[in-house]
């Protein structure tokens, strides 16, 4: 018997992989008339993510009707997450951390096709919380969301005087300069493993090898069928901007955003 806490894992794995294996199948044998990669559509690239609303139901008809909710809530916030971090960074350096190829809204920092893809990432950060045994329910997370919501302003509000030290005074991208806009992100884990305990940081280090590995294989995935990848990261690039060495922090504080999120639901 599959304990209940991984049946959604199960549920994940079965509908991506099957539908997965059709998709795949199906454009393996258009690829002899019409070759890949192709030219971008958006019928082509909502063929290609259909298995994640396809989960989404599985999961809302099969566990908990709340996956439903989360659904619409983990890709909205998804979204806007993205918005504030790009913003974040444009107040410290003078290129976009990304460039999306194909919808970009915002002024670039979020694209009109993201809404999936930062559905089936909080799903993936759900999941690993649920393989780490994390709580679930607002009463559970409520003192740890207080305690990063404040270190998280903190690290901001002292960054701002901070990175006039390093490069990014002239805008520019350096080590330091990366390593004072991730002062946020430093100041959120320390205060969580002393007033909530070492399964925090530790959390957080999980999420930010989840988040760059999913990231980099969902974008190099997807640069197989059409002829641009869907961004190009600008600093520290891996294989042609796909991913970067910049987003393994970003991904650790995405993670817990997340995990705050579905335990918020109850799911």
């Amino acid at each position: 018997m599959v304990p209940d806490s991984l049946r959604p894992l199960l549920v994940f794995a079965l509908v991506s992989n099957l539908y997965g294996s059709g998709i795949v199948a199906t454009l393996a044998l258009r690829a002899n008339t019409h070759p890949l990669p192709t030219p971008f559509s958006l019928k082509k690239f909502y063929a290609l993510m259909g298995w994640a609303p396809l989960t989404f139901a599985s999961l809302g008809l099969l566990i908990s009707p709340r996956y439903f909710a989360f659904f619409f809530l983990a890709g909205s916030a998804g979204i806007v997450g993205e918005v504030l971090v790009s913003i974040l960074w444009r107040n410290y350096f003078a290129e976009p951390i990304w460039v999306y190829s194909y919808g970009a809204k915002v002024r670039g920092d979020t694209s009109s096709l993201n809404f999936l893809p930062w559905a089936v990432g909080a799903l993936l950060f759900h999941l690993t919380s649920k393989v780490l045994g994390a709580e679930v329910g607002f009463a559970q997370v409520q003192r740890p969301m207080l305690i990063a919501a404040a270190s998280v302003t903190v690290g901001v509000l002292a960054g701002f005087p901070l990175r006039r030290l390093t490069a990014a005074r002239l805008r520019q991208f350096s080590g330091g300069a990366f390593a004072v806009f991730c002062l946020p992100i430093a100041t959120t884990a320390i205060a969580l493993g002393v007033l909530c305990g070492p399964w925090w940081p530790a959390a957080m280090g999980t999420f930010a090898v989840v988040g760059f590995y999913t990231e980099y294989s969902y974008g190099r995935g997807m640069s197989m069928f059409f002829a641009r990848g869907l961004w190009t990261y600008q600093r520290w690039p891996i294989d042609q901007g796909h991913s970067s060495f910049v987003t393994f922090p970003l991904w650790a504080l995405g993670g817990l955003y997340f995990y705050f999120v579905t335990a918020t639901l109850g799911v």
